[in-house]
């Protein structure tokens, strides 16, 4: 009866699993164009120009990507479009880079990016760069650069290495979107610049909400994580400001590499206005120095520190006021007074406020290595 009773069941669990449905979304990696870079821009109409770049992977054909564009009001109906003159399904799951065109990122990216929340299948972890310039032109000309891997790669080696040198920041949409949404800090995302022959990582693009509202260098950047107090390294070129100094020595001043960076903060409501003050800990190594700094004893290596740590502090007034007055809030004091003062931060309007806040900043540097011989 046993036996009888196992072979009664799986013969009724044969039958159950003959009416039942099953589905296999199959897709051919070889009929599959994977976007790796999209470029939103204006046309000459001021119409959304839509690129992107796929990689090619037949072995009869030269060239490393297919570029396509076209012009349409809708992403979806761009991305429609694009299959119909492509001879692979344009798929949008891999997109890496997402680039902006100045003019389009001065004008607002809050209706381009809402499609990356609403489907699924677009990567919150695409990086979103602003160029200068056209994002369609970068990519034409990076498809043809021979002396480099294919354009995403190549772009994901330049990021990677400016990041590491606090040359940009690193930005990916749900980055972008959580600074939008909040609407407590601002985005602050990569600028680049190009020519036929290469793409340069320039520094920042300064947004407020969804808008580009100014740019920063380098070297700003880089002082700009400093205030943030990112967990990255700085390098930063002090300038003597000896009015003495021979104006026809070639090597001047000294590259210091800010190693460990540590912050305070601290706000107080004066008046109704809010009075910032910013407190850096920093700890450096002495990457290069010319022969006016004479660092033989330890009088004139605290010298110098405190030389330096002067500079820091009057370069950071510097670049905060300069952000101030964009209207850009990318180290997020609003949300800092939101905590810390929320009565007082419901009862104003930050962005009318911001621009009458003062700012004072107080850096401590202490260099931790002068190299082997010093």
């Amino acid at each position: 009866m046993r036996y009888l009773a196992k072979k009664i069941t799986i013969i009724a669990l044969c039958i159950f699993l003959l009416f039942q449905t099953g589905c296999w979304d199959q897709k051919i990696y070889e009929d599959i164009g994977f976007i790796l870079q999209m470029g939103l821009e204006l046309d000459k109409e001021k119409k959304l120009l839509y690129t992107v770049s796929v990689p090619v992977v037949a072995p009869d054909i030269e060239k490393k990507v297919e570029i396509l564009s076209t012009s349409k009001n809708l992403l979806r109906e761009s991305r429609e479009t694009l299959r119909r003159v492509s001879g692979r399904n344009i798929e949008g799951g891999k997109t890496q880079h997402i680039y902006f065109s100045r003019e389009l990122a001065e004008r607002g990216t809050d209706e381009l990016l809402e499609i990356f929340m609403r489907s699924p299948e677009n990567p919150l972890l695409a990086n979103v760069i602003v160029v200068d310039g056209s994002p369609k032109e970068m990519m034409e000309f990076s498809a043809d650069f021979k002396d480099k891997p294919r354009p995403a790669l190549y772009i994901n080696d330049l990021l990677e290495n400016t990041r590491q040198n606090s040359f940009i920041p690193e930005t990916r949409v749900y980055d972008f979107l959580i600074c939008q949404n909040a609407k407590t800090t601002d985005p602050v995302t990569p600028l680049f610049r190009y020519s036929k022959k290469e793409v340069q990582a320039a520094g920042s693009a300064l947004f407020s909400g969804d808008r580009m509202v100014g740019e920063l260098d380098e070297a700003e950047t880089g002082l700009l994580h400093a205030l943030m107090a990112t967990k990255r390294k700085v390098q930063y070129i002090y300038k003597e400001q000896d009015t003495q100094e021979n104006p026809n020595k070639i090597k001047k001043g000294a590259a210091i590499l800010l190693k460990k960076i540590k912050r305070k903060v601290k706000i107080d409501i004066e008046n109704g206005i809010p009075k910032i003050v910013i407190k850096l800990n920093l700890k450096a190594s002495l990457d290069e120095y010319d022969e006016e700094h004479n660092l033989d004893d330890l009088e004139s290596k605290r010298k110098l520190e405190k030389a330096v740590a002067l500079s820091i502090k009057e370069d950071c007034t510097k670049l905060l006021e300069k952000i101030q007055k964009t209207g850009s809030d990318p180290l997020g004091f609003s949300e800092m007074i939101r905590v810390k003062h929320n009565k007082y931060w419901k009862s104003v309007q930050w962005k009318e406020i911001y621009s009458q806040v003062s700012f004072n900043v107080e850096a401590e540097l202490m260099f931790e290595f002068y190299g082997a011989i010093s």
